[in-house]
């Protein structure tokens, strides 16, 4: 298992082990995110815009080695960080 600072992939997709490496990737990408709880608003904060919400998805798609489809870029699975732990937990879990 490699560390998830590193940005390589982990063993696992328990919610804690995600929760970790997407922190990281929001508050680095999105310095506006620094001080962000699990359950800040991550499109009302405006610090992510359209591009910023490809990105996003793209990064989750290669990260946790998921599919990613049209229908996933939905409001609630982007509302926080909190939404999208539980997201990756469940595609992960299919």
């Amino acid at each position: 298992m490699l560390s998830a600072a590193s940005g390589a992939p982990t063993s696992g997709t328990q919610p804690a082990e995600v929760e970790v490496v997407l922190h990281a990737y929001l508050t680095q990408r999105y310095p506006a995110l620094a001080r962000m709880s699990p359950e800040t608003s991550l499109l009302g904060s405006g610090a992510i815009d359209s591009l910023g919400v490809l990105e996003l998805m793209t990064f989750l798609g290669e990260r946790f080695d998921i599919a990613i489809d049209d229908s996933d870029f939905d409001s609630e699975h982007l509302a926080s960080l909190a939404n999208l732990v539980r997201f990756i937990v469940e595609r992960k879990g299919t």
